[in-house]
């Protein structure tokens, strides 16, 4: 059975006021469907025959190209136009990616140093072979020097994070330590990237904000958002504000909008290649491939990458081997090309390479299942938190999203500069934190242990004295909460924002810090290796805060090579899980802020979700169509003047796009059989090609059944644009079996008819604001603000942002 379209909400009223079956209750908009506006939904069964547009001016430039070999190009490029699009994507995800990652360590280094011989560069490009090098030193005259001795070379003499030291002292790499010069210029730094970040997404490009993630799920999943989000200049603009908001040192990540630019690649990339070919179901497969790239180039983890893209993305369609590959291929391409580029100047992609050679031992099961505890409380709360204060901001700071970034970046950049793990970068915090410090240096003795880092966390024994001792697990525990709070604060400001490395840091300290606490107390120095604990934290806050369990196992592996860990890690993300669903929470941070924001979705995986539909009621006629169906119809005759056609379809204040169509028969009767269904963008595309002056549109008949001929009457055939095959259900049909039908097959649109005469339509927007509203009848509203924020943060923030307003002229 064919299944007929529709592109809006609801078929027949305003979006805020549709009228049920029994026209007493009436939809009003409520916090979790505020938004369904913005979106259009995409019927899948309907259009995978229609492209979503056609690129005229791809294709005019491919006939001035074409001449005698025109058939052999065409040929050629139906055969390989997917994988030179799926390779062009992967190339500029790459590209993006090593971008990324040269600038902000540039600017991030700014804060605390510069290269003696060159002060654009960063760290990594100042420390690396450059001018450095010693090969000259070995060659011979008449004696060249083999390329395989030269790559050699190259590597041993390549510095790489470890040994900045060295870079430091041979005076490459020049620190500022003169106060109270550092701190002025790291706060003034920090202030001004944080500054200029939101104010290109403020002025120029207003959907980069934010992480993405959300909407680019619920666009994946058949409801398309603005053009803009996905559009070149979001891609621009997120991918310079990205680094700037990452370098001013705010507690937000770069993994979220990583998707989002890599999903920006697809859609602009495929618009421009496969624009008058492609479907909006064929491009949901490149979006998802990129979106995994995405998360692929961030975390160099190529597997982890298209694992997220399925397991995060692509949840709410069913699985498709073709979007597989695709992931695949992408997140491959990309990977390689952001190693190609080399950013970080060592042959390495990552910061975090461990080399684990101890054996976790059965005894530190229960602190594994302590770091799990911590990872499904910290999801929990940090989710909580969150949601609380982004409503707080929108309903109090919406007017001034530029101060409060700014206002948060002073506090951020004070508190951070006398902590050091919250001072350096979050990837290289976590680059010290996740170390294994030790390492055998007499092979016939394994007990005798050398540091193979001089980080004060690896010089901590026994015999440490206690000041010394606390210091240090104070300056962790401090880290840790500091960085929980700011990430509450800043994750949804109007800067690029992500949380997966914010909230792997807050795991990775609290983690270390339960590794000291061992050694001290349980097991004594060289036993246990510490910079698992803070491994298995991260990967424990990370699962917590998305809900993610088998991407993040791969993730952590790709990230550190720690495959030695493969229980443990398994374990404590078990447990994460466990504890998160046992406090009642089922989604991530992502899915949450989907029902935050008031996005529509076809989702129906918690308990009480279900229970608002009366799913396990014994009586499943409690909730029927009949209760959602909008019943006030605009209908199309079957055989109907020009000019009465034209007054529907162009009616400024009518807000349809589609209409049934009734029997000529039944015009007059309060029955009307409904013979097929008709879009309002098609009969727009068919009235602008009437010329209307050459006919009298009151005498002039429009036809959308049958060719008809009249004398001295001019007739126009719409049949062709008719949907005569439309799904139909029963007044009393299951609402919990209606959401079902429409989230398997697909469909947009339901019409409702008993005996054969048309009762009402309703759509699939209908029947999510009905599930949403019923839920908050029932179990409350899913996520409730906080007075306390109201009641004692406002007015003292309210105070701050007022003066520093008024002192900037903002």
């Amino acid at each position: 059975m064919e299944m007929c379209e529709h592109p809006i909400d609801s078929p027949n009223l305003s979006q805020n006021d549709i009228t049920h079956g029994d026209g007493k209750h009436r939809f009003t908009d409520i916090p979790e469907t505020i938004n369904f506006d913005k979106f259009t939904t995409i019927d899948w069964m309907s259009e995978s025959n229609n492209p979503m547009k056609k690129n005229d001016i791809w294709n005019n430039d491919r006939d001035l190209i074409n001449s005698n070999f025109s058939h052999y190009r065409k040929l050629i490029w139906e055969r390989f136009r997917i994988i030179v699009t799926l390779t062009l994507i992967a190339i500029t995800i790459g590209s993006i990616a090593g971008f990324l990652q040269i600038f902000t360590e540039t600017l991030v280094n700014w804060k605390t140093g510069h290269c003696e011989r060159n002060w654009l560069l960063n760290k990594s490009f100042c420390c690396s072979l450059g001018e450095t090098t010693k090969l000259s030193d070995m060659e011979v005259i008449d004696k060249p020097i083999p390329i395989t001795k030269r790559f050699q070379s190259f590597m041993d003499y390549s510095l790489t994070k470890r040994e900045e030291f060295e870079c430091i002292d041979q005076g490459l790499w020049i620190k500022r330590e003169n106060t109270p010069y550092p701190f002025l210029i790291f706060v003034a730094l920090s202030i001004l990237f944080a500054t200029i970040s939101t104010l290109l997404v403020k002025y120029f490009a207003p959907m980069a904000t934010g992480s993405g993630i959300s909407e680019i799920k619920v666009w994946v999943t058949g409801f398309k958002y603005n053009d803009k989000f996905l559009s070149f200049i979001t891609l621009l603009v997120k991918s310079i504000a990205l680094p700037l908001t990452i370098s001013s040192g705010l507690s937000v990540g770069k993994e979220g909008p990583s998707v989002h630019y890599a999903t920006c690649c697809a859609y602009v990339i495929t618009n421009w290649l496969l624009g008058d070919i492609l479907t909006y179901s064929q491009q949901a497969e490149y979006l998802t491939a990129a979106s995994g790239a995405g998360v692929a180039v961030a975390f160099a983890s190529p597997i982890g990458g298209v694992l997220f893209g399925l397991e995060e993305i692509a949840s709410s369609q069913e699985f498709n081997a073709s979007t597989l590959w695709k992931t695949y291929y992408v997140a491959l391409a990309a990977v390689a090309t952001l190693k190609y580029i080399n950013p970080f100047r060592n042959g390495m992609i990552v910061l975090f390479k461990v080399t684990y050679d101890r054996l976790w031992t059965y005894q530190e099961i229960p602190v594994f299942l302590l770091l799990g505890v911590f990872g499904g409380l910290y999801g929990k709360y940090i989710s909580k938190w969150n949601i609380n204060y982004v409503r707080f901001r929108r309903k109090y700071l919406s007017s001034w999203p530029i101060q409060e970034v700014i206002v948060l970046s002073i506090i951020t950049s004070l508190i951070s500069y006398f902590n050091e793990f919250l001072k350096l970068d979050m990837t290289e915090s976590m680059g010290v934190l996740f170390h294994e410090c030790y390492r055998k240096s007499d092979p016939l003795n394994s007990a005798v242990a050398t540091s193979n880092f001089n980080h004060r966390l690896c010089v901590l024994d026994e015999n440490t004295n206690t000041w010394g001792f606390t210091k240090i697990l104070m300056a962790l525990l401090f880290a840790t909460v500091m960085r929980a709070l700011l990430v509450v604060v800043s994750y949804g400001a109007m800067i690029p924002a992500g949380i997966f490395v914010p909230s792997m840091a807050v795991g990775a300290t609290f983690g270390r810090a339960v590794s000291l606490l061992v050694e001290r107390f349980i097991s004594g120095s060289g036993v246990i290796t510490p910079g698992t604990y803070a491994f298995l934290g991260a990967a424990a806050t990370l699962s917590g805060v998305t809900n993610l369990t088998l991407t993040v196992v791969v993730i952590m592996f790709e990230l550190t090579g720690a495959f030695m860990y493969i229980i443990p890690t398994m374990l404590v993300v078990a447990v994460t899980r466990l504890v998160m669903n046992y406090t009642g929470v089922t989604k991530g941070i992502s899915d949450q802020m989907i029902f935050v924001n008031g996005f529509p979705i076809m989702e129906l995986e918690d308990e009480n979700e279900k229970l608002a539909f009366n799913l396990n009621s014994n009586n499943l006629d409690e909730d029927t169509t009949k209760q959602i169906m909008s019943t006030n119809l605009i209908t199309l005759d079957e055989t109907m003047y020009l000019s009465d056609l034209k007054k529907i379809v162009f009616n400024p204040n009518n807000e349809l796009n589609g209409f049934p169509i009734i029997r000529a028969d039944d015009k007059l009767e309060i029955e009307k059989k409904c013979i097929g269904y008709v879009l309002k963008r098609h009969l727009i595309t068919q009235l602008l090609f009437i010329e209307e002056d050459d006919r009298n549109l009151d005498t002039t008949l429009v036809t959308f059944t049958r060719s008809i001929t009249m004398p001295d009457t001019y007739v126009f055939d719409f049949s062709d644009l008719v949907n005569r095959s439309p799904i139909t259900v029963k007044p009393d049909f299951p609402t919990i079996l209606l959401f079902r039908m429409f989230k398997q097959l697909g469909c947009k649109m339901i019409i409702v008819e008993q005996d054969g005469f048309i009762q009402g339509l309703l759509t699939k927007k209908d029947i999510l604001r009905y599930e949403r509203i019923k839920h908050r009848e029932k179990f409350s509203p899913l996520y409730k603000g906080s007075t306390f924020l109201e009641e004692k943060y406002w007015p003292f923030l309210k105070l701050i942002i007022q003066k520093f307003s008024s002192k900037r002229g903002l």
